[in-house]
């Protein structure tokens, strides 16, 4: 069973995320954090399944999505992730950052629910061929 992780701080963002997720993808597992301090936690314990791909919010309090970004990339045993950046950032600056620092992809948060639906179903199908 692949999994899916998503940092983000905003729990209606989650819950929406990962009602669209299931309604998509059932046989996705899905986990969270709400930001980067607490997804380290998770990924460093040895109960926490290593994620096939990660989802990732930028603006987030205790560690944000920038500072994870470049952590992660630190740890060998998890430089495979695919890291794909969950914003409602659409600045050239933070899409810039996130290209030089190893982000696979860069996706804006939708406002329609269908296109958020699209957007992590494009992801989802590119990154696990489901």
């Amino acid at each position: 069973m692949k999994t899916i992780f998503l940092i983000d701080d905003d729990p209606d963002d989650r819950e929406i995320f990962a009602e669209l997720l299931q309604e998509e993808h059932p046989s996705i597992a899905y986990q969270e954090a709400e930001n980067g301090a607490a997804a380290f936690e998770k990924l460093k314990s040895g109960s926490f399944k290593k994620p096939e791909l990660i989802f990732l919010d930028l603006n987030m309090p205790v560690m944000d999505g920038r500072t994870f970004l470049l952590e992660i990339k630190k740890e060998t045993s998890l430089l495979d992730i695919p890291i794909i950046i969950y914003s409602t950032s659409s600045s050239e600056i933070d899409k810039k950052f996130a290209q030089e620092n190893g982000a696979a992809l860069f996706l804006t948060k939708q406002y329609s629910m269908d296109l958020q639906r699209k957007d992590i179903n494009a992801a989802v199908s590119a990154f696990l061929g489901i």
